[in-house]
């Protein structure tokens, strides 16, 4: 293998870029977020779920945040469809816990109270593959990696020349569409593509409370990368990825929830790196700088209501090492700065490290440390640990982790007060959490089954949350997780691909003793895909969501079943279409929002 190739191999993954040059010698085991380098998934021994670009263009998913709720331990929070605010939540830690890259890019959005991301304008039409890794992971990522990471990798050209459109159109004057273009020339690859979507959209407060007025949305998306080989052992590669978009919305659900109320969001992410590789590969180097912007304005009945500007500026050196066969380590340092335009700016230097053995055959070993030194809040150092174990022969797969995270405040917590207060508080701590796993994971039928069983529980301390009494911002939660989650697939033939998961969890607030609100204790999904024929295919999902409380009462479980079928009219072309919650279920995500009953959406995608 090529000294270039092994630069790619060593820091794609990095990054979260699965190079071009390197598409057919990847194998489906391989996942990259686990431990920032290429690994087996028979190596890892954290919790990780993968999402590929087939299932999601199979599933014909129109917004990336429906893809994510397939996926097991993750709750999804939405005040309403088409563009409504929508966060994941991993493992019943808090939205704000949950750590969101973009191609190695933290997208968080600094200007919001608690750093979170909004995942309603997140397109899915360039996305390669979405890797979730769940449980406390701050040793290798930092700052809000206490639910887990979203890592979101984005696609890269595999082809001399190659192209790509979609329209689609249904049900609420709905039309959806969007195109690429990827290549090579000589030394260089590139990818570009575009893409939008318009709908008048359903009322966002429940329409069953009387609420009539049809809430619209429009977003489009442009996204592109370049990358050139250098020379031998030197490449560099660049990326950006702009969405704009405008939501109507409704401020509260319920009786009277309508109003004229509009926001718009523009989010812009940018990266360059450099990766070099030296002695022969056995150290390999990753220089890489980013930056992300999230811009919102909210008006109401015409007039400016709200405004914000969250910016996250970043330098980072990752080295990896690799001079035995039995043992790999990493070496980082990170420089990033985190700001509210025109308010308030916070800096975080980290140095952190990992290395993994593998003592014999089977079994590897992983530990990492980190230390984070916080402009305000001062320094963290955080643990992990992990280990794996392989019985080939009855394809076997024992896990076990035990890690630490924690989330440092924001600028926002840091400068906020109201309600009588003379000042912030200035002196809050970070958040901080203490979490393991263990779980098995069988083959069966030869390979053609596969069944994991996972068991995790978190601590978190220190959690910050806002009291009125004081004005401000303190350390004032405590939450403790447990549960189970149960996840299957199955081809038992080749003209059938099944998989289903089942999550179990108790969030509990320590000083209530009661479940945490919008986290039900019990999630679930199914996927089936059928071919008939080798031109048709035919499928279809159930989601289920038990009872959950509100702040202000019950949100009912609920129970919603899509079809879906395409057909490929030849190499080219495809048709499409499905019908979404077929058995019209009056259900609602969160307290007082809506969501669309049965509805139905017909497209041809065009590819060469």
């Amino acid at each position: 293998m090529s000294l270039l190739k092994k630069i790619l191999l060593s820091t794609a993954p990095v990054w979260g870029i699965a190079q071009p040059v390197l598409a057919a010698e990847q194998a489906p085991e391989i996942v990259v977020t686990a431990t920032r380098t290429e690994i087996a998934a028979s190596q890892v021994g954290s919790s990780i779920s993968v999402l590929t670009a087939e299932e999601i263009e199979e599933r014909q998913y129109s917004f990336t945040v429906d893809a994510i709720r397939s996926l097991p331990g993750v709750i999804i929070n939405q005040n309403g469809p088409f563009g409504g605010s929508a966060s994941v939540r991993i493992r019943g830690a808090s939205s704000d816990q949950t750590l969101v890259l973009v191609d190695g890019v933290i997208v968080n959005d600094p200007a919001s109270p608690g750093a979170g991301f909004n995942f309603a304008n997140l397109d899915p039409n360039d996305i390669e593959r979405i890797e979730l890794l769940r449980g406390p992971q701050s040793t290798l990522y930092g700052s809000q990696a206490i639910g887990g990471v979203v890592n979101i990798i984005t696609k890269r050209a595999e082809e001399p020349f190659a192209y790509s459109a979609f329209a689609e159109a249904g049900s609420f004057d709905t039309l959806r569409s969007g195109g690429s273009v990827s290549g090579k020339l000589n030394d260089t690859d590139y990818r570009f593509s575009l893409s939008g979507i318009r709908t008048n959209g359903i009322s966002k407060a429940d329409e069953n409370d009387g609420n009539t007025e049809e809430d619209g949305y429009k977003n489009y998306t442009f996204s592109g990368n370049v990358g050139s080989n250098l020379t031998e052992i030197l490449r560099a590669e660049g990326g950006i990825r702009y969405s704009d978009s405008r939501n109507e919305f409704d401020a509260r659900g319920g009786v009277g929830g309508d109003g004229d109320r509009v926001g718009y969001t523009r989010e812009f992410k940018a990266n360059a790196s450099l990766h070099l590789s030296t002695f022969s590969g056995q150290l390999e180097n990753s220089l890489t700088g980013s930056y992300s912007l999230t811009d919102r304005d909210n008006e109401s009945d015409g007039a400016r209501s709200f405004s914000a500007t969250g910016e996250r500026t970043s330098l980072e050196y990752l080295g990896t090492i690799t001079t035995l066969d039995i043992w790999n380590a990493i070496v980082g340092l990170k420089t990033e700065d985190t700001e509210i335009r025109g308010t308030s700016s916070i800096r975080m230097d980290s140095v952190f490290g990992q290395v993994q053995l593998l003592p014999l055959e089977g079994l590897s070993l992983i530990g990492g440390v980190r230390y984070d030194d916080h402009e305000s809040a001062g320094g963290v150092t955080t643990f992990r640990f992990t280990s794996a174990y392989e019985l080939a022969e009855t394809g076997t797969v024992f896990r076990g982790s035990w890690g630490e995270g924690f989330k440092s405040p924001t600028p926002f917590q840091l400068t906020f007060f109201c309600c009588g207060a003379t000042g912030p508080n200035i002196n809050l701590k970070p958040e901080e959490s203490r979490g393991w796993d263990l779980g098995v994971e069988q083959d069966f039928l030869n390979g053609k089954a596969d069944v994991q069983v996972n068991y995790f529980q978190q601590d978190i301390e220190n959690q910050i949350n806002f009291s009125f009494p004081v004005g401000g911002y303190l350390n004032i939660d405590q939450v403790e997780t447990e549960g189970w989650e149960f996840i299957a697939s199955a081809r038992p033939a080749d003209w059938i691909d099944l998989s289903a998961n089942f999550t179990h969890q108790s969030a509990i607030d320590v000083s209530t003793g009661s479940q945490l609100v919008r986290t039900p204790a019990n999630i679930a999904t199914l996927n089936v895909t059928t071919h008939p024929t080798e031109a048709l295919a035919v499928g279809g999902s159930v989601t289920w969501n038990d009872d959950e409380t509100d702040s202000a009462g019950l949100v009912q479980d609920w129970f919603r079943v899509d079809l879906r079928s395409s057909y490929q009219l030849n190499d080219q072309v495809e048709l499409f279409g499905r019908v979404e919650n077929l058995l019209d279920e009056q259900y609602q995500d969160i307290l007082g929002f809506g969501t669309p009953g049965v509805s139905g959406f017909f497209g041809i995608r065009v590819k060469g």
